[in-house]
């Protein structure tokens, strides 16, 4: 958990206003802004969730994309039915779900605010919605009365001397209240579930038995169609990597062959699939991807330490890794089709070991003398070179349309290695008792990774353009 919440804080603040994990999606549909003007034309459906902030517009598929604040805007409509309005509402921002937010006691403390809400019912009384940090308000409106909001509401209280979650939601009180002067309204509340069409078929109710017109109200459909959506495929990619080895020994006897090596230094191809599902607000998406590279490779020779052309020294450093990836990604439109991706998160690795050794001579564990006491060895096995760490690693990339090209790094933990086949100095134990020591040495492994992903389930998005 720690590594995934450090991974999250470096994200944010990396890429604290870059938000998206999806290809925008422009539907026909109108702005109305600030001076009354009606804009027809494409608008960005970002799929809302709180209220918009900011919304895109463009005149027409080849015209230039145009952000207008949400305080320039008076309403905006797309074909797909959603349909939201500014209004100022009195909104109680305390009103929570979370218990870690909850107030001791139950309290309402509302805030007049204007935003843009969506619209559910649009009659002699109107029903509209607003979601902030997923709580769920509604507000209703009748002729010539204030607005009256109904919002999910968790409170703490104590009982027995423990504290207990209750609920303070009693919008049926509120609405029986409010249409009590009409039956048909009133009587329904004793059913009507906290839900956009329950609520809405009590209002219609007033509307068509008990208004001035006696005539029922348009039905809108705020729904956020497809909340979620999954976006799966193959990757291709090169991944490279660098486990440079440095001696943490002074110069010594023998010359510290490995200091300054680096065991791998190689481009790798590198293969697998990918999986993200993206948050309902096209903000943000989990991802999780597994692949598989090489590492190292073949043999490569060595300088001996004593400079010796019978002690010349192989290397023989590879493997093969698999690797799961988990975490989130965020993006930022680029234009009209393209966007700037980030992300973070952590990674659970396997390895194939096949060699790790470095070895000086002909033979394997042949002697090499320095005196006819001390010996050095001849053969040591070397580290792997992956070793854990907190750090996440990081990404960065574009999208356009099913491809998605990215450039993501990592940095491993810190390895320590004692290699004896250098003799940096020689120790005595007594007059006739003597040995050699070798040099330490302490390295870790850099990798960077371009990779390209092509997804391949059908775009849900894309039907709507």
């Amino acid at each position: 958990m720690r590594i995934w919440t450090r991974g999250l804080l470096i994200a944010a603040l990396g890429i604290a206003t870059e938000q998206g994990a999806s290809a925008q999606v422009f539907e026909p549909g109108y702005l109305i802004n600030s001076r009354g003007d009606t804009l027809r034309g494409e608008v960005e459906n970002a799929f809302w969730q709180d209220p918009p902030t900011v919304v895109r517009f463009r005149s027409s598929a080849t015209a230039p994309i145009v952000t207008y604040h949400d305080n320039h805007l008076r309403a905006l409509g797309l074909t797909s039915g959603r349909q939201l309005r500014r209004e100022l509402l009195p909104i109680d921002y305390r009103a929570t779900k979370d218990i870690n937010r909850m107030q001791r006691g139950l309290s309402v403390l509302q805030t007049p605010d204007s935003v843009l809400a969506d619209v559910l019912l649009d009659g002699p009384a109107s029903l509209l919605s607003v979601q902030v940090h997923d709580v769920h308000h509604f507000f209703v409106k009748r002729e010539n009365t204030p607005y009256l909001e109904m919002t999910e509401r968790r409170y703490l209280r104590e009982v027995n001397g423990a504290l207990q979650v209750a609920d303070g939601n009693n919008y049926r009180a509120q609405l029986f209240q409010y249409f009590g002067d009409c039956a048909a309204a009133a009587a329904a509340t004793n059913k009507a579930a906290f839900t956009a069409d329950a609520l809405a078929d009590v209002v219609q109710l007033y509307n068509r038995e008990c208004s001035s017109q006696r005539e029922a109200g348009r039905r809108i459909s705020a729904a956020v169609r497809d909340q979620a959506k999954v976006v799966f495929g193959p990757l291709l990619g090169a991944r490279y990597n660098s486990f440079r080895l440095h001696t943490d020994t002074p110069p010594g006897l023998e010359t510290p062959t490995l200091d300054g090596y680096n065991l791998d230094g190689r481009v790798h191809g590198q293969g697998g699939i990918f999986l993200d599902l993206v948050h309902g607000g096209r903000r943000m998406a989990l991802h999780a991807a597994v692949f598989y590279s090489r590492f190292g490779g073949p043999q490569r020779s060595i300088a001996s330490p004593n400079g010796s052309a019978q002690w010349r020294g192989t290397v023989d450093w590879r493997g093969g890794m698999a690797t799961l990836q988990v975490g989130m990604r965020f993006m930022r439109p680029l234009g009209t089709s393209w966007q700037l991706l980030a992300g973070t998160g952590i990674e659970f690795p396997a390895y194939w070991e096949e060699s790790y050794v470095v070895q000086f001579g002909n033979a394997l564990n042949q002697a090499r003398y320095l005196t006819n006491q001390v010996a050095a060895r001849s053969t040591e096995l070397l580290p792997l070179g992956f070793a854990s760490t907190k750090l996440p690693y990081l990404e960065a990339g574009v999208r356009h349309q099913r491809f998605t090209l990215t450039l993501s790094a990592r940095r491993y933990g810190k390895e320590l290695f004692f290699d004896n086949t250098a003799i940096s100095r020689i120790e005595r134990a007594s007059a006739s008792d003597a040995y050699g020591v070798g040099y330490d040495y302490s390295g870790r492994t850099f990798s960077t990774t371009l990779s390209v992903g092509y997804q391949l389930n059908a775009d849900t998005d894309a039907k709507r353009k």
